[in-house]
């Protein structure tokens, strides 16, 4: 049903608004299969998650802007009954909505608020600042995911693990906070969804629900560390180029990410959930 709605969500959801359908509801074998709910699961890191997650034997609701261009997505949901793709653009609320409608039955033990924008480098500097384009950055990484979490937290509140995760960036830390390149939009970005990530947190305590702030690293979601000699550069990682090569940046693979993250959600304590924790344990600095 996920790839057919992925193609006719616009339909299906005036049909789901209108009430003429009702929400899915799972069987009682789905029902004892952990379910984690992912953005931006079309590459990088959230393909990752829906990888491993579903390798272990949960059920995936993995979203996605564009489900007809995700090519790798599908092909691993075709190999795997328990993922279903969604079309989701996280800056849709109403879209976002519908869904929370359409699995208002199905309890989510992990909401995993992985869609992110970093934007173009040069438009992010000061004398060069693109408004427009700050304002996109804004709007997915620091109002998504508050609005995601939000429209689901009765999915996450009836679910055994109880766990809404945000994905943070040391780019928005004010401790480690370095010379270098601006980035005005993305660091404002990602320190405004850590303090509404922290808030969080303390507000949905009482109930049981974590709310995880996790760094994924610097993760090579472009296939940088598999270039040869001559091999061209996204353009996006031009600047970034001589620090990768100097080894004072080190780029990590999704893998390697995505496990470590996976780890500190499983082992999350009440004290790391009020934390920003980079995805090898250690705790960054505000």
């Amino acid at each position: 049903m996920g790839r057919w709605f992925g193609r006719h969500y616009l339909l299906f959801a005036l049909v789901v608004a209108a009430g003429l359908v009702p929400p899915i509801s799972p069987t009682q074998a789905e029902v004892t299969i952990p379910t984690v709910l992912i953005t931006g699961s079309n590459r990088g890191i959230g393909l990752e998650f829906v990888r491993q997650y579903t390798a272990d034997n949960w059920r995936a609701i993995a979203t996605c802007r564009r489900p007809d261009a995700a090519t790798e997505l599908n092909a691993l949901a075709a190999e795997h009954a328990n993922i279903v793709v969604e079309q989701l653009d996280v800056n849709d609320h109403a879209r976002v909505d519908v869904l929370a409608r359409q699995y208002a039955d199905r309890p989510i033990d992990v909401l995993l608020n992985n869609a992110a924008y970093l934007g173009d480098i040069g438009p992010q500097t000061l004398g060069q600042i693109d408004y427009q384009l700050y304002t996109d950055i804004l709007a997915t990484n620091a109002i998504a995911p508050i609005k995601i979490s939000e429209a689901f937290l009765p999915h996450v509140a009836a679910s055994e693990k109880k766990t809404i995760v945000i994905m943070g960036s040391a780019a928005g830390s004010n401790g480690l906070l370095s010379r270098g390149n601006a980035l005005y939009a993305y660091r404002a970005s990602k320190a405004a969804v850590h303090i509404s990530a922290h808030r969080m947190a303390q507000d949905l305590a009482e109930q049981g629900i974590r709310v995880a702030l996790i760094n994924p690293g610097v993760v090579d979601t472009r296939g940088i560390l598999d270039l040869k000699p001559g091999d061209p550069v996204p353009d996006a990682f031009k600047p970034l180029l001589p620090l990768i090569e100097s080894g004072q940046l080190k780029l990590i693979r999704p893998a390697e990410s995505v496990a470590g993250i996976r780890n500190i959600i499983e082992n999350l304590t009440a004290e790391q959930a009020s934390r920003f924790i980079n995805y090898d344990g250690v705790e960054i600095p505000w």
